[in-house]
């Protein structure tokens, strides 16, 4: 299967990339799909991707556009998705 991730805002600089297309297995989760994107990536996306930091609970995840929560770990990621990773806007 086919996923489409972008990145917004630090994480498109912890990545070095806006977007790009990865191979997921079957029937994977959103869950298991952070966790692609944290052994390809590492240290650079630990702090934001793990749930347990500080920086990790204020990511932003959509799934299709759809706003994920912590419930929503365990949804199966479609093929072609679009999976979006980034912090909200801050306002002042």
């Amino acid at each position: 299967m086919k996923v489409r991730v972008a990145y917004l805002s630090i994480l498109r600089d912890a990545t070095g990339t806006k977007e790009e297309y990865l191979e997921i297995p079957e029937k994977a989760t959103v869950k298991g799909l952070i966790s692609i994107l944290m052994k390809k990536y590492g240290e650079k996306l630990k702090p934001f991707l793990d749930p347990d930091s500080e920086m990790g609970q204020g990511i932003i995840l959509t799934l299709n556009g759809e706003l994920l929560s912590a419930s929503d770990m365990d949804r199966v990621v479609p093929d072609e998705a679009e999976f979006l990773v980034g912090l909200p806007p801050f306002g002042g």
